[in-house]
């Protein structure tokens, strides 16, 4: 099968100023042979306060695979996480900083309406696919965190949380990548980081913008390329 590979970049800016934008995070997308999804991302804080690199994998409907986040917080390694989902529950595998031991947990997980968060930009709109958009008014999603701050600034096995969103339907959205036809989505986190407003790309829940009302700040596509490898081989027989 067809392999796609999209590579981009965000910019963050406060909401009233937009002309202030800082590099935010870098990424690759690939759409994989078997159907699923991977996205790459290295995630930077204005003055590096956090450096966050994140892997993680999603199947043809979105469902959590695996996925490894590494995080650097004010200059220091913070420790990394391993997820993987097998069977009806997630291994969660925490590697802490300066050689602490190794913490194995395991959680039960339902993946027909559970989702898993790392705190990826690029990747923030899968949590959103399991959301029935036929259905009007706010839905719930059940995430699964590795960090039990807003901004992502701990690293560990996390915690369950439940959070409404309201799917609000579809819009084009224009940023400096170009046009895209989206998903709107109104995502209430409440004391973690108040009302996000969301629009994420229809075939592969790519974000687009993100505003975060709360904290002041839009994340935003600067740009955005896509790659298709046809599932022929290039050098023919070679």
């Amino acid at each position: 099968m067809p392999f796609t590979r999209i590579t981009g970049s965000y910019v963050t800016h406060p909401l009233h100023a937009p002309e202030r934008t800082a590099d935010w995070e870098d990424f690759i997308l690939t759409c994989n042979p078997d159907g699923s999804r991977t996205a790459m991302t290295l995630s930077r804080f204005p003055g590096n306060s956090i450096v966050r690199q994140v892997m993680q994998t999603v199947e043809a409907d979105f469902t959590p695979r695996d996925g490894f986040a590494r995080l650097y917080a004010d200059g220091r390694y913070a420790g990394s996480v391993v997820r993987q989902m097998t069977g009806g529950e997630v291994t969660s595998v925490v590697l802490g900083p300066d050689g602490a031991p190794i913490d194995v947990s395991a959680f039960p997980f339902e993946a027909a309406r559970e989702v898993l968060g790392y705190h990826p930009t690029a990747a923030e709109g899968w949590k959103l696919m399991k959301l029935d958009r036929s259905v009007p008014g706010v839905q719930t999603i059940e995430l699964l965190t590795t960090s039990l701050t807003w901004n992502g600034g701990t690293m560990g096995h996390g915690r369950k949380v439940e959070m409404p969103v309201e799917y609000l339907g579809e819009e084009d959205m224009h940023v400096p990548a170009g046009t895209f036809a989206c998903h709107r989505f109104l995502w209430r986190t409440g004391d973690i980081d108040g009302d996000l407003d969301i629009w994420v790309t229809r075939k592969d829940a790519l974000m687009v913008r993100m505003n975060g009302y709360a904290k002041g700040h839009a994340y935003v596509l600067a740009r955005c390329e896509e790659t298709v490898f046809p599932d022929t081989n290039e050098f023919g027989d070679y």
